[in-house]
């Protein structure tokens, strides 16, 4: 299986959260949101094609790594496989 790369950008912010989009190399884009509180993560859109939301989950994982230590990125990436 070859790498797939998650690239993860904030994409929009106010007081109680913060969205990410989030698109593997092939251009896809989908829509995260998480609370700045509570670190709870909702999928807003998801990639077209992502029948399994694998690269959702990966964006939660590098975000919520992020929040967990006190840290909400301008962007991050996560490589998959």
């Amino acid at each position: 299986m070859e790498a797939v790369y998650i690239y993860i950008w904030k994409s929009a912010e106010d007081e109680q959260s913060v969205h990410y989009s989030f698109s593997p190399d092939d251009g896809v884009v989908g829509v995260m949101s998480i609370q700045r509180k509570t670190g709870d993560m909702h999928l807003l859109s998801p990639c077209p094609g992502d029948d399994t939301n694998t690269y959702y989950q990966c964006a939660c994982k590098a975000v919520w790594n992020g929040w967990a230590v006190g840290k909400l990125p301008e962007t991050t990436q996560y490589i998959y496989g």
